[in-house]
């Protein structure tokens, strides 16, 4: 009789199952390439976590608020002019990586660094001359941050920059160099930023995000540069009409990504109107700490599995078995991950916050993290519409998951107060994962296997048991709690023991020690 968590691989029409030994080395290069993206995420959120402990005992609540107001509007303003060139580039260089001839791809690289340079100076020139209009948007009519954001259109040029170089790294599947840029970036997050908040404060905010954003481009073209050449050629329309396929869907990506940005900007305003930067400092810490455990658990969907999947997109079987595998493997993993989030997080607020200012931040991470349960499993099937450059279901998927969103937020805030705005996180998540696979169910004939729902039912029957365990806040619970974490582990640790080679080839070289 066969154990009720087994994985049982999908099938291929008109084939039998794939074989033990490719689904191994499927799962092999998953977990190879999760544990070196996650690492170097790991490293990058620690140094995070000492840049946000000095930002919160030196600026409070209120600077967090500030922050976050800043960013999410000059986020709004690159989403609105990068025509998404770091992800739709990505599929576009993969093809050719491997052609017999090499100019192909330089031709990709050099259109992709075209298209980014006009991009950054759309975007720079964008922020500037919406400066005092976001600066009243951002803070309830008050233009005093007007000068800050004309500080920031160079860190909205370079962003752009960073965004084409990026996708040539993951494009030419160079993952090695990505990992590393993304390590030098925040090791330097950490040189600019801290100085600058330990010696001005709440001043030292603007350069710190500024030179941050400039001195990541740098290190992410150090990378990209030794293997291309840099060279573009942004007003040569005989050659920048090359990408007019990738713009055209650049456009729809653009609309959604101004929604994205909006969702965010909408919420952190919202969030000030209702409680004060105080609210909004609350809010932005505990996402924040999600937002980190979600980047480290899910970064190699986007460098590792993206490129894969958008070189086999042409081929539905194929880009089926990769997502239904990609997503048992992040379900599996984002478990145990979850569950032990949610005990220790006291714990994290008291060692990287200020815990008697950030008591509430708490219970707001607590509940918002299981959102990122559903989004191991919806973002692998979500990125199959990217893959396939389909423009008008994208945007259809976005702009509903985002108004979901605001929905979700605001709701939640009114209902439950702080509480609530955290399970609207999970709630949202959960909804954009029946979102994306009714989508890919009826446009793409996706549909999950028995293996990955049988294993996602009983994870997330745990990640239930600990939410609740967590949400009585009583000492006795955690007995419960840590129970379902340790059972967790242990079908995690089953799984990937039957599945990959990955402990027989610990046991074997701790053996030979």
């Amino acid at each position: 009789m066969q154990p009720y968590y087994r994985y049982i691989p999908v099938e291929k029409e008109g084939d039998d199952h794939i074989s033990a030994d490719q689904e191994r080395r499927l799962f092999d290069r998953i977990l190879k390439y999760t544990g070196v993206f996650g690492s170097v995420q790991g490293v990058t959120m620690m140094v995070t976590l000492v840049i946000n402990m000095v930002k919160s005992r030196l600026l409070g609540p209120v600077g967090y608020g500030i922050t976050e107001s800043l960013n999410r509007s000059a986020d709004l303003v690159k989403s609105s002019t990068n025509l998404g060139i770091a992800t739709l580039a990505v599929p576009e260089i993969s093809r050719h990586v491997n052609d017999a001839d090499p100019d192909g791809l330089a031709d990709k690289v050099r259109l992709t660094r075209s298209w980014a340079l006009l991009t950054a100076l759309l975007g720079m020139v964008a922020c500037l001359m919406l400066a005092p209009f976001l600066s009243r948007w951002a803070f309830d009519g008050d233009s005093g941050y007007t000068v800050s954001f004309m500080v920031l259109s160079l860190a909205v040029a370079a962003a752009a920059v960073t965004g084409g170089e990026t996708a040539v790294l993951k494009g030419a599947g160079m993952l090695r160099q990505i990992a590393l840029s993304q390590l030098f970036s925040g090791l330097l997050s950490l040189v600019i930023s801290v100085p600058l908040y330990w010696l001005f404060r709440f001043d030292g905010i603007v350069p710190a995000l500024a030179l941050t954003g400039i001195g990541s481009m740098f290190v992410t073209c150090s990378y990209s540069f030794r293997r291309f050449r840099y060279k573009v050629c942004p007003f040569s329309w005989s050659h920048l009409r090359q990408g007019t396929g990738m713009i055209g869907f650049g456009i729809f990506f653009t609309v959604t990504a101004f929604f994205s940005a909006w969702a965010w900007s909408f919420i952190a305003k919202f969030l000030t109107a209702e409680g004060g930067g105080h609210l909004t400092g609350t809010y932005s810490a505990g996402y924040m700490l999600v937002s980190y455990l979600t980047t480290l658990l899910l970064a190699v969907t986007d460098s590792e599995y993206y490129p894969r999947l958008s070189a086999a997109g042409g081929d539905l079987k194929d880009a089926h078995r990769l997502m239904d595998s990609q997503a048992t493997a992040m379900c599996m993993l984002a478990g145990p991950v979850v569950i032990l989030f949610m005990l220790c997080m006291p714990v994290v607020v008291f060692v990287v916050l200020d815990y008697s200012k950030f008591q509430e931040s708490v219970m707001l991470a607590q509940m918002a993290v299981i959102g990122l349960y559903f989004k191991s499993v919806s973002q692998p099937v979500a990125y199959l519409v990217l893959a396939r450059s389909d423009s008008r279901i994208y945007l259809l998927q976005e702009t509903v998951c985002y108004l979901l969103l605001v929905a979700c937020v605001m709701a939640g805030y009114r209902l439950a107060g702080v509480v609530g705005l955290g399970l609207a996180f999970a709630v949202w998540g959960l909804m954009y994962l029946l979102l994306s696979l009714l989508i890919s169910r009826f446009r793409y004939g996706y549909r999950m296997s028995s293996g990955l729902l049988r294993l996602f039912v009983v994870q997330g029957v745990l990640v239930a048991t600990g939410a609740f365990c967590v949400f009585e806040q009583a000492l006795i619970w955690l007995l419960p709690g840590a129970v379902a974490c340790v059972v967790s582990v242990g079908l995690s640790v089953r799984f990937f023991g039957t599945h990959t080679t990955f402990f027989s080839s610990l046991l074997r070289k701790t053996a030979r020690k």
